[in-house]
């Protein structure tokens, strides 16, 4: 049900949340441009991306803003492999229904995928001479912002009515009272 969705997913949701405007507000853009190509970038680009909450169509606009500025496609694919793949919120709710063994398989999974085809990503544009360069653009929304809005409140309506029940049955089961 929606209920139990939501109550599963609401705190490791935020807790993503946190971490990406963390991630966001305090690393510069030019962080990963300076590492440019290679294992040491890729390796960064995962440690940034595991505890960003974020989309793969969110994922798009940022990978393009990388190649701009010098990040090899390799580590860009990475981003766009780990990022939507691996965040705090997937990591928490894979934990408590699955456990940490599973955690770290998947971990290495995504992960060591990412990384193959990262190198490999690199190796055929080197190898084939390709020029990777974005196209920039207009930006488009799948959705109106209107409703996007909508479908947070709506949102943020939904968690706060969880958090009143919570708080509601933990009053109950200690009979304490406000007044």
């Amino acid at each position: 049900s929606c209920n139990k969705l939501l109550s599963d997913t609401m705190v490791w949701l935020m807790i993503g949340l946190f971490f990406a405007a963390l991630v966001q507000t305090y690393v510069p853009e030019s962080f990963l441009t300076q590492w440019g190509s290679g294992i040491f970038a890729m390796l960064v680009v995962i440690l940034i991306s595991i505890p960003m909450y974020i989309c793969a169509t969110a994922s798009t606009p940022i990978a393009a803003g990388l190649l701009l500025s010098g990040v090899s496609p390799g580590a860009v694919l990475v981003f766009m492999l780990a990022g939507p793949a691996t965040n705090i919120a997937t990591l928490g709710v894979v934990a408590n229904e699955l456990g940490k063994r599973a955690v770290a398989a998947y971990l290495t999974g995504v992960i060591g995928v990412a990384l193959i085809f990262g190198f490999l990503t690199d190796y055929l544009v080197t190898e084939f001479g390709f020029v990777v360069t974005p196209l920039l653009g207009e930006e488009h929304e799948v959705l109106p912002h209107w409703l996007s809005f909508i479908c947070g409140v709506i949102l943020i309506a939904l968690m706060l009515r969880l958090v009143a029940k919570a708080w509601q049955v933990k009053r109950k089961v200690t009979g304490k009272s406000i007044a």
